[in-house]
């Protein structure tokens, strides 16, 4: 196949912070098939940096087009800024003249459908919301009426215009149908997939963190924002810690840092909790535990919760809209909490610490779910995706 007949897709992703969804867009950037396909990325410089040694056939900079990665707070000036984006990428759209355009995340799914309805662009647009859109509204607009009004109204029209939507999990193809109008037959499920060889070698470098004999160790990963619920994690950390030597390492930064330290100080077990920051390799730290737990609010996949079983060790998550429960079979390849029970959350990594044959046997079972969740198989069935659509 010459360069003419590849098929063009401009995979358009907004952000400046690199985790799950960007680790997910790199393996399939990184394995799409280069013999039919030509991959146009726009995104941050930052996040391009990561994304530097992908055959792609060209990089745009959000900064240089003026486009926005997010706005929280329905208001004249952001609602302005919103359509100027709007605008960018319109012409972008025709610029560039994809096959298709693929918007990861929801601001690039609005920015995408409503450039193509609103400017009449003949391009395919694939709308691609990573997480649950109503659990995502109720988590952050509960309070402020026109904000979740503004955000329905704009999620129902990515749903509904889009020429095609792919989403990570059943319950946000559910979601998407019952609540924002989108029609059945255009919503594709495709898990995200790790590469678990990989993780597994990462895995075996050396630590660089001491934890004293007869200690076990908890880890959790990701950003350390609102939605991850990192304090019921921190309330029922200190709760075992009245009852057993244990240390946790929570891996990742974010804005909640500071306020979870302070949290930590104040339930007498700042000392027992190394917070690491972000790190290039978290897998050597997963592995080194006894257990990792997963407390978010809303979650559309889960990345981590298949790394953490890639790596061989037990999970506890709470069962969020909607990853967690399409991942872990409960009881089997790790354990689902309720979202709000510290007492719960507590006694389940409690009872999972002092029963070591119970840790090998939802280690065990982890693992071998865990492979089901392949990047060679998530690559392909975008492929087969992209190529549906011509």
């Amino acid at each position: 196949m010459n360069a003419k007949s590849l098929f063009k897709i401009l995979f358009l992703h907004p952000t400046f912070t690199f985790g799950g969804a960007e680790r997910t867009a790199f393996n399939l950037l990184r394995d799409l098939s280069t013999d039919k396909f030509s991959v146009t990325l726009v995104t941050s410089r930052e996040i391009a940096a990561q994304f530097s040694g992908l055959n792609l056939a060209k990089v745009v900079f959000i900064e240089d087009l003026g486009i926005d990665v997010w706005f929280r707070d329905v208001n004249f000036a952001n609602l302005k800024k919103f359509m100027s984006d709007v605008r960018v990428t319109a012409r972008l759209l025709k610029d560039e003249s994809p096959d298709i355009a693929f918007g990861m995340m929801y601001y690039a799914s609005s920015l995408l459908s409503m450039a193509k309805k609103f400017f009449r662009i003949k391009t395919m647009v694939v709308s691609s919301p990573r997480g649950p859109l109503s659990a995502y509204i109720h988590t952050f607009y509960k309070d402020k009426k026109i904000d979740m009004l503004f955000w329905k109204l704009n999620f129902v029209f990515s749903c509904r215009y889009s020429d095609g939507l792919v989403v990570a999990s059943n319950g946000t193809k559910k979601d998407c149908i019952e609540n924002y109008k989108a029609r059945p037959e255009n919503v594709t499920v495709i898990h995200n997939g790790i590469d678990a060889d990989y993780i597994r070698k990462r895995s075996l470098e050396p630590l660089d963190v001491s934890i004293p004999p007869g200690y076990s160790v908890i880890s959790t990963a990701g950003r350390l924002a609102y939605e991850k619920n990192l304090p019921l994690l921190l309330n029922a950390f200190a709760l075992i810690r009245k009852t057993k030597r244990v240390k946790l390492l929570v891996l990742g930064d974010g804005h909640e840092r500071p306020q979870l330290e302070k949290l930590a100080d104040a339930l007498g077990v700042i000392n027992d909790i190394h917070f690491l920051g972000y790190q290039e390799n978290p897998y050597k730290f997963i592995r080194r535990s006894d257990l990792f737990v997963h407390t978010c609010l809303l979650e559309g996949f889960g990345n981590v919760i298949v790394e953490a079983m890639a790596c061989g060790i037990p999970v506890v998550a709470t069962d969020c809209p909607y990853g967690p429960g399409e991942i872990i079979k409960d009881g089997e390849s790790g354990i689902l909490v309720p979202m709000d029970s510290v007492d719960v959350l507590a006694e389940t990594m409690s009872l999972i610490l002092n029963n070591e044959q119970r840790r090998k046997e939802l280690s065990k079972k982890g693992y071998n779910r865990s492979l089901e969740f392949s990047v060679d198989k998530m690559v392909r069935a975008y492929e087969d995706f992209f190529l549906r659509q011509t």
